[in-house]
């Protein structure tokens, strides 16, 4: 119906607070307990909120400018980081799911931040909601569960009139070499859904398949089964393996990245007082080599 692509349109068009020409260059520091985790892996409770909040503040200062959205999240980072640290003309993405899953991915369906909506994102002036399900599709009772949480949680969103970046995510993989298959039809269940960005997973593991013609066969069948943009996330690698994935990616198809730990994990590890530095000189170049991929 014309009034319904119409909407489509609108929808895509304010994507743009979070792109360049429908290019995705975006800093992702979303990271909440996995971040805990990262930052003292024996002891993740002991990382305080207001440490949290400080390494955000100085990663969205210092990169923000050279990314084209900021992905963040309503516990360290909305309201905080609006109050004039995200630049002018930078969009952001609100989080919305809850944490607490990452331990045991099937023990409950994915649920929103409690306190917190859709509408609440929408009101805070993000560009965007993303929303993050841990999900295997060979899983077929979570992944039932899962799917409906997406769905619903979808469906609120095009009734408040927000853009959903959904972040279908694998766990538990032992054999590496299903890694493909399996992300292919979690994107053939999820692109089914109409969400107006995916953000996905590498379909394969680099350090088991280093055949560059492979990945790029595997990224061309996710953009064939992608009538909306896919983005590609870091997944907490290292650097140079990641940027050759989005060069891959983007070359088959992909729309760009939203990458977090890959990019500046080494800044969060560092002392306080040398991470403005490693920012500068080692996280900055980075990001500025990855939007040149784009």
């Amino acid at each position: 119906m014309p009034g319904q692509r119409y909407w489509r349109l609108a929808v895509a068009m304010s994507l743009d607070g979070i792109s360049d020409g429908g290019r995705f260059g975006v800093l992702a520091i979303d990271h909440r307990d996995s971040l805990r985790a990262v930052l003292a892996p024996n002891d993740p409770d002991s990382v305080n909120s207001a440490d949290i909040t400080s390494l955000k503040r100085e990663l969205v200062s210092t990169l923000a400018g050279g990314a084209t959205g900021v992905m963040l999240e309503p516990e360290y980072s909305i309201p905080q980081l609006l109050d004039g640290t995200l630049p002018a003309g930078v969009g952001f993405t609100a989080a919305l799911e809850a944490q607490g899953y990452g331990a045991a991915p099937e023990a409950a369906a994915t649920r929103i931040l409690e306190g917190w909506s859709v509408e609440a994102a929408a009101d805070s002036g993000a560009s965007a909601a993303k929303l993050l399900v841990f999900y295997r599709p060979d899983r077929p009772g979570h992944a039932a569960a899962q799917e409906r949480v997406a769905a619903e949680i979808l469906a609120e969103c095009r009734r408040v009139g927000i853009p959903l970046v959904l972040e279908p995510l694998f766990y538990d993989l032992d054999d590496v070499s299903a890694r493909r298959e399996l992300v292919i039809e979690t994107v053939e269940r999820f692109a089914a859904m109409d969400p107006d960005l995916l953000k996905l997973p590498f379909p394969l593991d680099p350090a088991h398949e280093p055949d560059r013609d492979v990945w790029a066969e595997a990224c061309a069948e996710i953009t064939a089964r992608c009538h909306m943009p896919w983005t590609l996330l870091s997944g907490g690698g290292k650097y140079v393996s990641y940027r050759d994935q989005v060069q891959t990616a983007v070359s088959a198809g992909c729309s760009g990245f939203m990458a977090g730990r890959a990019l500046w994990g080494e800044a969060a590890l560092a002392p306080p007082a040398d991470r403005s530095g490693i920012m500068r000189d080692l996280v900055a170049p980075r990001l500025a080599e990855l939007r040149s991929i784009l």
